[in-house]
């Protein structure tokens, strides 16, 4: 069994390493949170409360990009080795073995990458006290408090978030019937679960009473409340992305005929047969954009004439926001294999470079628009919102918006057309041989 793990963890080395990577960050994500909290019991008094005040809506933040980022990189793990799974159903192992092996290698990727993302944290508290705290008084100043008990409560968060996430896909990797495996080079959409469904209602009701809450609220704590709504309206999308995501995708990004732009309908097919994977850089991206604009939009409507200091900003977003970041970046470069499959049959069929690097800047962007298209409507929702309950002028942060937004495309541009380059150096025979 042992062997079979091992074996399979370095033969697709890309996959699981780019999901180990991911659980780092959010490793290092959850430190900052994790001795937030040390460091306000350490300290106690006034510096304390005001730690415990600042932590709970971090915690908050880190929570929901941490689940719909690690849920999504690692159900993505699972469906990229839909085809090992087959094969090793083929040779004699029944369908308990195999959610046993993939168990067991979703709990290596997110014990290693907790525990890297746990040491990476130790250095880079202090800096990042300092600079985020630079304009608070009475917590200039601090010295973080990170112990190795922290340090271990972090990895089991990891871990455990990780587990859950890939629970299903586990699951489906030992029911999959192993021809239909072997056939579909990917599997279609199982739709939404009974779990996605009761994500979204408890989201639908959590969303409810924040928004039932809000008139006649204090300006101060209805902001805190309004930060939320972002957030968890994107995690609503998340959850109900198996609905709406290829339809979306293919809906829009029609506008642009294939008699116009051949590499834009290569984008545009290449997006859709792959909604799944779509979803899982999309939805991180959605997440990002929500969480700034809406932290914008909540200080902006509630807040009179307050500005945010750039410590407060990455303090409550730096961590979710470079999780979600991640998450979409990484998406990518998992999915190699895919690609280089796609660009030797493109090329063998008489594409050439030009269009297979085009063809990746358009999925770039397709991305990159979708994502931005399902996050304005949260932003825009909470300035509304707010400015009903409050009775003030609506503020709505979209320039946050569009900063992430070209953030998020500049880096998935990246990750395509690396991956566009990695797979036109390969060799066009080995590509396409069956495994």
């Amino acid at each position: 069994m042992w062997r079979l793990v091992l074996g399979d963890l370095i033969e697709s080395l890309r996959i699981w390493v780019g999901a180990a990577l991911v659980a780092a960050v959010a490793a290092v994500v959850g430190a900052v949170v994790v001795g937030d909290i040390q460091t306000a019991l350490a300290v106690g008094g006034t510096a304390g409360l005001a730690l415990y005040g600042i932590s709970g809506t971090v915690i908050l933040f880190t929570a929901v990009s941490t689940v719909v980022v690690l849920g999504s990189i690692t159900n993505l793990a699972v469906t990229l080795h839909q085809r090992s799974y087959a094969l090793w159903q083929l040779v004699g192992l029944v369908p308990g073995q195999v959610r046993t092996v993939v168990q067991v290698q979703i709990a290596l990727m997110a014990l290693l990458g907790g525990a890297a993302g746990s040491v990476i944290a130790v250095p880079l508290l202090k800096p990042l006290f300092a600079f985020c705290f630079a304009d608070v008084p009475q917590l200039r100043g601090l010295t973080p408090v990170y112990s190795p008990a922290a340090a271990m409560s972090v990895i089991a968060y990891v871990l455990l978030t990780v587990l859950v996430g890939g629970a299903r896909g586990a699951r489906r990797a030992g029911r999959t019937p192993a021809i239909q495996a072997l056939r579909d080079p990917e599997l279609p959409s199982r739709g939404m679960s009974a779990t996605r469904w009761i994500t979204c209602s408890a989201l639908v009701l959590v969303l409810s009473s924040i928004v039932i809450g809000l008139p006649g609220t204090d300006p101060d704590k209805a902001a805190t409340s309004l930060m939320l709504i972002g957030p968890l309206s994107a995690a609503f999308l998340s959850a109900l992305s198996p609905v709406f995501m290829a339809r979306l995708l293919r809906a829009w990004t029609a506008v642009v005929p294939a008699s116009l732009s051949s590499w834009w309908h290569l984008a545009r097919q290449a997006a859709v047969h792959r909604a799944t994977q779509s979803a899982a850089v999309i939805n991180p991206l959605v997440l990002a954009m929500s969480l700034a604009g809406g932290l914008y939009a909540s200080q902006g409507t509630a807040s009179s004439g307050g500005t945010l200091s750039a410590g407060g900003v990455v303090l409550l977003l730096g961590g979710p926001v470079l999780l979600s970041l991640t998450g979409a970046t990484v998406t990518l470069f998992m999915a190699g294999r895919q690609r280089n499959h796609e660009v030797a049959l493109l090329l063998v069929s008489g594409g050439t470079s030009t269009t297979v690097v085009a063809a990746a800047v358009a999925e770039a962007v397709i991305y990159a628009v979708t994502a931005t298209v399902l996050a304005v409507p949260t932003v825009i929702a909470t300035g509304l919102i707010g400015a009903w309950a409050l009775r003030v002028p609506p503020s709505f942060g979209l320039g946050a918006v569009a900063v992430v937004a070209v953030t998020g495309l500049v880096l998935v541009l990246c990750s395509e057309v690396l991956s566009a380059h990695l797979a036109l150096r390969r060799n066009v025979i080995r590509a396409l041989a069956t495994e």
